[in-house]
């Protein structure tokens, strides 16, 4: 494995790690779209918190996020969080440890 993908992996799975974080990208599994109140009433997360966990997610490229109005509204990334997973048990199943 390059060291590139090294720090993709390592830098994804940081930002993948909190519970918070984990529950936001759980209820947007749920709906196609939130906007940082909505997450914040689901997952019982105060809203500036909720705002930092959701910059950090679309840093990383799990989330997107686009403008409606005055708020802004985040989806998944759920294919390419997928790509990016399907990457790593690759490259897992290209080892010798796996035969």
């Amino acid at each position: 494995m390059k060291k590139k993908d090294i720090e993709k992996f390592s830098t994804l799975f940081k930002v993948l790690s909190d519970s918070n974080r984990l529950s936001m990208i759980q209820h947007l599994c749920g709906c196609r779209e939130a906007n940082v109140g909505e997450i914040s009433r689901c997952c019982s997360i105060d809203l500036s918190v909720v705002s930092r966990h959701l910059s950090k997610l679309k840093n990383v490229g799990v989330l997107s996020a686009h403008k409606k109005g005055k708020e802004v509204y985040y989806d998944l990334n759920a294919s390419d969080l997928a790509k990016i997973l399907r990457e790593l048990a690759d490259e897992i199943e290209k080892t010798d440890c796996c035969r």
